[in-house]
């Protein structure tokens, strides 16, 4: 089986395609492994043991893991869904046959010790977790957002799992959706923690790709709404400074004001949009940006005199 293409499938199938072609080394992986996926999609009938479910990977990993863990004899059966969904459920039937009981109860002695706490090998964790994921969970193109969720039938199922995936030191949410429950993660981070330690390395490749090129053009954003009420600010202020002066000029003159006040209104005048440290710049001697403003709170000073009163500003303001 060749390596995906991103081109060709949705995010999540990919991923979900990429967990399925992972075979464990040790036996006790996969064993739970398949407990993880009858966990949530298996179930004793009267004619065997039926493992159900939505995907071909997954229904291929339920084959593999049988063949490799008890070469059983099994039926596999494809049943379309209802009839505007275009999906098939893939059911993998372990029939009545010596063996049967042990399958049954070696799966029910994997389950049963995380219902109980009882964790274990971290790398038989991350099986089980592999299992659960293949047979219940899906990944939302992270272009789009960050959400990875699994599905469950009941609160009990998905307080176990929850469970065990923070025993990895991540933090699942569970909420009611409907006639299922849902457990998800929606911080970038953490969706990336678990792709690694299910073995999606791939997945996880291209989800941190996504997730600096995101982070980049947030930085970008940013940045430039830094610079756009920057701008916002020095234009408010050079208006502000206008209107003053032209009010200092129409009342009194700006021959009544100090050489320095002169100097500083009439480049204000000539350039209404450069900066305090380009009219600074363009004095002679050149004035640092604070001396500038010193000028204007001056000149601004004089203009609220003028706007109080009327009257002509003391020597003392003008100086």
């Amino acid at each position: 089986m060749g390596c995906f293409s991103p081109r060709l499938m949705g995010f999540s199938r990919a991923t979900r395609d990429e967990l399925a072609r992972i075979i464990p080394e040790r036996r006790c992986c996969r064993l739970a492994e398949l407990a993880g996926l009858a966990y949530v999609d298996g179930n004793i009938t009267p004619e065997g043991y039926d493992v159900v479910v939505g995907q071909a990977a997954a229904a291929r990993t339920v084959y593999l893991l049988f063949k490799e863990l008890y070469q059983p004899y099994m039926e596999i059966k494809v049943r379309h869904r209802a009839r505007f969904n275009k999906h098939n459920l893939y059911m993998i039937r372990i029939p009545h046959q010596p063996q049967l009981e042990t399958i049954c109860n070696s799966l029910k002695g994997v389950q049963r010790r995380y219902v109980l706490g009882r964790w274990g090998r971290a790398c038989c964790r991350r099986a089980f977790l592999r299992g659960v994921y293949l047979g219940r969970g899906s990944l939302t193109n992270p272009r789009k957002t960050y959400h990875l969720e699994i599905v469950f039938d009941s609160f009990q199922q998905a307080a176990v799992v929850q469970s065990c995936i923070e025993t990895f030191s991540l933090n699942p949410g569970v909420v009611q959706r409907k006639n299922h429950v849902t457990l998800y993660l929606k911080d970038g981070s953490q969706i990336s923690q678990f792709l690694n330690l299910l073995g999606g390395h791939t997945a996880l490749l291209r989800l941190e790709s996504v997730r600096v090129v995101k982070g980049m053009r947030n930085q970008v954003n940013r940045l430039v709404n830094c610079e756009t009420a920057n701008m916002d600010k020095t234009l408010e202020a050079a208006l502000r400074q206008v209107e003053n002066i032209r009010l200092i000029q129409e009342q009194v003159g700006l021959e009544s004001l100090s050489l320095d006040l002169q100097e500083v209104a009439t480049l204000r005048l000539e350039h209404p949009y450069a900066s305090l440290r380009e009219l600074g710049q363009a004095l002679d001697p050149p004035l640092s940006k604070s001396g500038v403003n010193h000028r204007f709170r001056k000149l601004e000073g004089i203009a609220e005199e003028l706007r109080d009163g009327g009257a002509k500003p003391s020597s003392d303001s003008t100086g």
